[in-house]
């Protein structure tokens, strides 16, 4: 007996205008701006900071202090000599717990 060809759940779903991935990380964040969280996971994994801003759409947060990363500057008029600040990056909310808020 042949196998018949199915098609994959994931080519069905984008066939129809669906998300494959679900849509439950659109819903809410267990996390909100001025909160305290503590990191789960990663590579500042325990580590403690305030939730600067939360993009539920994206299911992710900016937290003070972790996932710094540097930005590099190209020249311009603002900045003639060009260089690099540091900022902070989203994370998944998924990788923190609420400590405190």
């Amino acid at each position: 007996m042949a196998r018949q060809n199915k098609l994959s759940r994931h080519f069905r779903l984008r066939s129809r205008g669906e998300d494959p991935k679900g849509t439950k990380h659109l819903e809410k964040l267990h996390v909100k701006a001025d909160d305290i969280v503590l990191v789960l996971s990663g590579d500042d994994k325990g580590k403690r900071g305030k939730v600067m801003r939360a993009i539920p759409a994206e299911g992710m947060i900016v937290v003070e202090g972790i996932n710094k990363k540097f930005k590099h500057l190209a020249r311009s008029q603002e900045n003639p000599q060009g260089g690099r600040i540091e900022r902070e990056y989203p994370i998944h909310a998924c990788k923190v717990k609420k400590v405190e808020g």
